[in-house]
């Protein structure tokens, strides 16, 4: 998973907004009872849900790498503030070394973490947990244990 810093812009009901490096902003669907305007935070996001897209780019880079593997490429991007991202795109994609790119992140798709290193959680399960029952598990398997 990436991680990038970020700075939170804006907080309502609906999620968060942060600062990605080079001041480009990606509402995420979070709870954000634990957020306030200015906080520094976390995003996360998969290689495999990033996206090149010169229509709507959310940051721009540098790429580094190239990891051709067939059916599928990495590339790894250095962005505005010096991180360096990993974005999966097909095998057939053209980037090479020192091209500059734009990077499509789309907010849905990302996790954001507290100074903590906490997950916030989603306003939105994922349609694959929509219930409970395998966290009630897992939390009854651990108190199970303390005993």
């Amino acid at each position: 998973m990436n991680f990038v810093s970020v700075t939170v812009s804006a907080v309502n009901d609906s999620g968060a907004t942060v600062r990605l490096p080079g001041d480009a902003t990606v509402t995420i669907p979070v709870k954000p009872k634990t957020l306030s305007v200015g906080d520094r935070a976390t995003l996360g996001i998969r290689p495999e849900h990033l996206r090149l897209d010169r229509n709507n780019p959310s940051v721009n880079g540098e790429v580094l790498v190239v990891e051709r593997l067939g059916g599928e490429t990495f590339l790894y991007i250095k962005i505005a503030g010096g991180e360096t991202i990993v974005v999966q795109t097909d095998g057939d994609n053209p980037a090479k070394m020192h091209d500059y790119v734009p990077i499509y992140i789309n907010g849905e798709l990302c996790h954001l973490f507290d100074q903590n290193g906490e997950a916030i959680p989603k306003v939105h399960r994922h349609h694959l947990t929509q219930n409970e029952s395998h966290e009630q598990q897992y939390q009854h398997r651990l108190s199970n244990q303390a005993e």
